[in-house]
């Protein structure tokens, strides 16, 4: 089969064993090695360790005083599926064994053990979890690249795409960036998904959503009796996300006091509970998603430069619906497949309504189509999806109706004069974009052009 290049010093290796002279002896041994080699004597503090920290390779006693290595093994099963456990044995009884073997363990080795066959066997089990990580990474990979969750076909959503799949697997920080509604948080879990970080934390933050103090509390953690009421010792996010992947949804709105923290946080890969005087060392990789123009708000004074350099290391845009409106058929059909039924026929648009989506503007983006598609789907009773099923005044261009841009057309001014009239207010309205403006007058730009040629030529001013 195939063999993964092993780099010795990069595994991590549990060891668990209440005897200390065998526990000091296969430590030194397989450290010497070249493993990252951590010991414990106790069940519970083993358990304790894996729920801290990754591992790549349990090795445990099966009786140990107060845990039994079988409850060690599911533990580190059900926290890390690809892991291998080892378990070691003075009580070499056919009963145990088999039990052992039936939790999934890897190997069963009676004592004495000798430590050629141990270097052996931990090889084996390392290489096996290595491949299944690499497979299960491969496996993502092809799931994010067939586009699963991010539909579209549109030249710079290909390229959105190749972007995806090339960042996620560098581990640096990147900033995602488009407007409200256009699948940022999408993006961010893509990039996870495919990085090599996959099989640790995914760990969404809303910084819009929470105040300085609970913020610095929920990141940083506090020791106990930190605070009044801080009755009990609280980790931190950033602490037991460690090794995984944060995304900061909508960083702009991060106080200026926040971002020095972070800042400092990043820097050093190290943080302080609240309360704290020893520092916790961490290891994450920053995605930071913004419907701002951060550089803008550097200019201004709201963000800090030195935050916007650490993390805009890579800046992936997305592009606002209403730029890529050849997508509108393949997303729209898409959220329908989404929210039909498992009984119902897939419904279907009809092409009018079709056409209708196709002619509106999205100011919320993907998700207002989503949403669109989905009240439809609840309104329509047949297979079709029609016009009246659309939100009403929907398709007239333009997220405002004709009705609160109507003017007092005056019966004394001419009819050329009522349409002049008509066609600037519309054309402010929609400041001065002019394909717009013609889309809801209902003529071509050329005839618009001409008409807006002719009113300067008269001495209108157009802008």
């Amino acid at each position: 089969g195939k063999r993964v290049m092993l780099d010795k010093n990069k595994i991590k290796i549990l060891l668990v064993d209440d005897e200390v002279i065998s526990l000091q002896n296969v430590g030194h041994y397989l450290e010497n090695q070249g493993f990252q080699i951590t010991t414990t004597e106790t069940g519970t503090e083993a358990l304790e360790l894996l729920n801290k920290q990754h591992f790549d390779l349990v090795i445990t006693d099966l009786k140990i005083g107060d845990i039994d290595g079988v409850q060690i093994l599911k533990t580190a099963k059900e926290l890390y599926p690809e892991i291998e456990v080892i378990i070691v044995t003075g009580y070499a009884t056919i009963h145990s064994a088999v039990e052992a073997m039936a939790q999934g363990a890897f190997y069963y080795l009676p004592k004495p053990i000798t430590l050629k066959e141990l270097h052996d066997l931990v090889l084996k089990a390392v290489e096996k979890t290595m491949l299944r990580r690499e497979i299960n990474r491969l496996k993502k990979q092809i799931k994010a690249q067939h586009g699963t969750k991010f539909i579209g076909q549109n030249s710079a959503i290909l390229r959105l795409k190749e972007s995806i799949v090339q960042f996620s697997q560098l581990d640096c920080n990147i900033i995602i960036s488009g407007e409200t509604g256009t699948g940022k948080e999408l993006v961010a879990r893509l990039i996870y998904e495919m990085s090599p970080r996959s099989d640790k934390r995914f760990l969404p933050i809303n910084c819009g959503a929470m105040n300085e103090e609970l913020m610095l509390n929920e990141l940083f953690g506090h020791e106990k009796f930190a605070f009044t009421n801080a009755g009990s010792l609280h980790k931190g996010l950033l602490e037991t996300t460690n090794g995984g992947v944060v995304l900061f949804d909508e960083i702009g709105e991060m106080s200026i006091s926040m971002q020095v923290k972070l800042l400092r946080a990043l820097q050093e890969k190290k943080i302080l509970r609240l309360g704290g005087t020893q520092e916790i060392p961490i290891d994450i990789r920053i995605l930071a998603a913004t419907n701002r123009d951060l550089a803008k708000e550097v200019e201004k004074g709201r963000f800090r430069q030195d935050l916007f350099y650490r993390l805009n290391v890579v800046n992936l845009h997305i592009p606002p619906l209403k730029d890529r409106m050849d997508d509108i058929p393949l997303l729209a059909n898409y959220f329908i497949a989404k929210y039909s039924l498992p009984k119902d026929n897939t419904k279907s648009l009809s092409p009018e309504a079709l056409q209708r989506l196709q002619e509106y503007d999205y100011p919320g983006n993907t998700r207002e189509l989503e949403n669109i598609i989905e009240r439809s789907m609840a309104l329509c009773r047949g297979q079709e999806i029609k016009i009246r099923h659309l939100p009403e005044n929907f398709g007239m261009g333009m997220p405002f109706t004709l009705q609160n841009i109507k003017q007092d057309f005056l019966p004394n001014k001419s009819l050329e004069e009522n349409e002049q009239d008509y066609i600037l207010s519309v054309l402010k309205n929609v400041n001065g974009n002019k394909t717009q403006a013609a889309k809801i007058i209902g003529i071509d730009r050329v005839s618009l052009w001409r008409k807006l040629k002719k009113y300067k030529k008269n001495g209108i001013d157009i802008n």
